[in-house]
């Protein structure tokens, strides 16, 4: 069960090179410290515009073991200190914390990913695990990766996560034309609706 740490910013006007060259500076600190980072640029979706900074870690325990040893090293105070002294950008969402319940990520191969948030109660959790081998089994016919995501922390507890994850841009496009348009798909999504209200979607890749 791997643990996600999610920051999201949002730019101010004229500050988007900075901002990317500060998110940056902090991936490279949570690296150093165990964490295996993507930053990512939001292209579709709610979160439009906005950069994510994701740190992964194989579980819990080593989240927090690297976290406390991030926060003791002096550059991440003094990234601190610069990120107070000159704001570059809103936070949009602040280290909110994810498990994955279903697949591994492929962030190396395939960079580019689709969110799609529902909002689901606990107690249709295990029914909706039961989609994930078939979504799987239809999407990987394409080479498309599926995560399962759930909130750990966060104003939003009652939601599910599902991250399809794609070679490129070009995979995506594809992947939108064939795939998602399928019988076999829609199907998914149908039964899927019964458990959960699809309520946002986006489109992330890598800076």
């Amino acid at each position: 069960m791997a643990a996600l740490a999610i920051t999201i910013i949002r730019p101010h006007p004229g500050k988007r090179q900075a901002a990317e060259s500060r998110a940056r500076q902090a991936g490279g600190i949570y690296a150093r410290h165990g964490a295996s980072v993507k930053i990512t640029n939001f292209i579709a979706g709610p979160y439009t515009g906005c950069i994510g900074l994701i740190r992964a870690y194989a579980d819990f325990q080593t989240a927090a073991k690297a976290f406390q040893a991030a926060s003791s090293d002096p550059a991440y105070a003094e990234f601190e200190r610069e990120r107070e002294a000159n704001p570059l950008a809103e936070i949009v969402m602040g280290r909110n914390i994810a498990r994955s319940i279903y697949g591994e990520s492929k962030w190396a191969t395939h960079p580019v990913t689709q969110l799609r948030q529902y909002d689901i109660t606990r107690d249709k959790v295990s029914d909706a695990l039961k989609l994930f081998p078939k979504v799987s089994k239809v999407v990987s016919k394409n080479d498309v990766n599926v995560l399962g995501l759930l909130p750990v922390t966060g104003d939003d507890m009652s939601s599910m996560t599902i991250s399809y994850q794609f070679r490129s841009i070009d995979h995506w496009a594809e992947a939108a034309d064939t795939v998602a348009a399928s019988k076999e798909f829609q199907a998914i999504v149908a039964e899927a609706s019964k458990l959960g209200t699809l309520r946002s979607a986006s489109v992330m890749v890598p800076l």
